[in-house]
């Protein structure tokens, strides 16, 4: 019976987010989103050049919808999320995101730029979220921006620390783990 309820739920979910399908961004959007991430970028620090900015903001948006790509996204995040949680799908968390870009982001090994793990909400079940924080080179976490490829299904939303909807805080993870959660 809950096997039955469960497949019920999960072909109602698909019914409801049908026309909300991960839809991919067309490249002129994709470049606006690049030169407005690259112009937020340099508002952190006046000691950060255009290129590192450049390079920063081009990986976090092709990052985002490459990942969105590769866990095969379907419809709003929360619908993926319960993909994941049944089965249906390996990957697409939104710490599973946060690993992912965070990984990518610190292969840079960049040297105007530092990035930290971001939790909200932590320890809830159903309101934790997870992001990467960019920050200039040596200042605070709360100085950054937040960097979440989860919360539109890969299209990069950004926003300062301070302004964001979620009270980020800096994590710190677990040096003994595989992944950064």
């Amino acid at each position: 019976m809950n096997r039955v309820f469960t497949i019920a739920v999960v072909l109602l979910a698909f019914t409801l987010a049908g026309c909300s399908a991960h839809k991919p961004v067309s490249q002129g959007a994709e470049q606006q989103k690049i030169d407005a991430l690259t112009a937020d970028l340099l508002l952190l620090d006046r000691a950060i050049d255009r290129q590192a900015a450049v390079i920063v903001a081009r990986t976090a948006v092709h990052y985002s919808l490459e990942l969105a790509e590769k866990y095969e996204i379907f419809g709003p995040p929360r619908m993926h999320n319960l993909l994941v949680n049944f089965g249906f799908r390996e990957r697409g968390l939104c710490y599973q995101w946060a690993d992912d870009l965070l990984k990518k982001l610190l292969s840079l090994n960049s040297t105007r730029f530092d990035f930290f793990y971001a939790v909200a909400n932590l320890g809830s079940d159903l309101r934790e979220h997870n992001s990467v924080v960019v920050s200039a080179k040596g200042a605070a976490f709360e100085t950054g921006i937040v960097l979440d490829g989860w919360r539109y299904s890969g299209d990069l939303y950004w926003s300062a620390v301070s302004e964001d909807s979620y009270e980020w805080s800096q994590r710190y993870p677990d040096p003994g783990q595989q992944t950064l959660r």
